[in-house]
């Protein structure tokens, strides 16, 4: 569990914006997953730059918090 969080840090201190794929890897999705998510409206929040799709930290953290459950029943509700 340590070496993921060095390695998120490690991320999220290199850029202010992160690639598909660096903000997969923080997340500990794929990045397909991260693409499908964007298709479907339910993934975090992401920045179109030009043709470019980059993931803020701030956002990342946020789409976490809200997916943050006490329990499975949760979920649901």
């Amino acid at each position: 569990m340590t070496h993921i969080a060095n390695d998120n840090r490690a991320i999220a201190s290199a850029r202010p914006v992160m690639s598909t794929k660096d903000a997969a890897r923080f997340l500990g999705v794929s990045h397909r997953t991260l693409e499908d998510w964007r298709l479907t409206n339910s993934g975090p929040r992401f920045v179109k730059l030009g043709r470019l799709v980059r993931y803020r930290l701030s956002d990342l953290q946020d789409y976490m918090d809200r997916n943050c459950f006490s329990h499975t029943g949760a979920v649901a509700a």
